[in-house]
């Protein structure tokens, strides 16, 4: 009967502290997300409040959370951000690829491993990439390549409204996509 009433004491205790040290904590501060130390970024001119402009912060904040995300992680996250628009699906660059969606015949090359994100359905005018950069190549011109050789027609009967590009170190983004799924923008 005594352990019984010390081990119903000792509970009550213990729920207790527990009660006491949760009511006391305060919650986390929210922080900004911070660049990996010392890295380039080249931000791109995006309009605000557009699906370009979203997607460009999804990857700024899916490059600043782990700098060592591989592209296929970081374009998997990107389109997962994209569920409330389309159902999209991510993969990998194969090596060595010679077609690019949107990109007619040119060939991408400077990059160590890509991935590739876009909608199941081809009716919606949406293609990203992600790379990862070789060393020695210049995020800059490496951007300006893709910007330069994109078609935002390469969908026979819809047209990409922003071309977003942009690079966080050694980590590069390129976007091809609508303003907004309102029929009426």
């Amino acid at each position: 009967m005594k352990k019984g009433i010390i081990l119903a004491v000792v509970a009550v205790a213990a729920v207790a502290l527990t009660v006491l040290a949760v009511s006391t904590m305060k919650p986390a501060e929210p922080t900004e997300p911070t660049q990996p130390t010392g890295a380039l970024v080249l931000t791109p001119q995006v309009e605000e409040n557009t699906i370009g402009a979203k997607q460009w912060a999804e990857f700024q904040q899916a490059v600043t959370e782990n700098n060592n995300a591989t592209p296929e992680e970081i374009a998997t996250k990107l389109a997962e951000s994209t569920a409330d628009l389309f159902f999209g699906t991510s993969s990998p660059l194969e090596e060595n690829a010679e077609f690019f969606a949107g990109f007619d015949n040119y060939r991408i090359t400077g990059y160590r491993s890509g991935a590739v994100y876009m909608p199941m359905i081809g009716s919606i005018p949406f293609v990203g990439y992600v790379f990862e950069l070789e060393d020695g190549t210049d995020p800059a011109a490496f951007l300006k390549s893709l910007t330069d050789n994109c078609n935002p027609k390469w969908n026979i009967c819809v047209e990409a409204d922003q071309v977003v590009a942009g690079a966080i170190g050694n980590r590069a983004f390129f976007l091809m996509c609508p303003k907004s799924m309102d029929e009426n923008s």
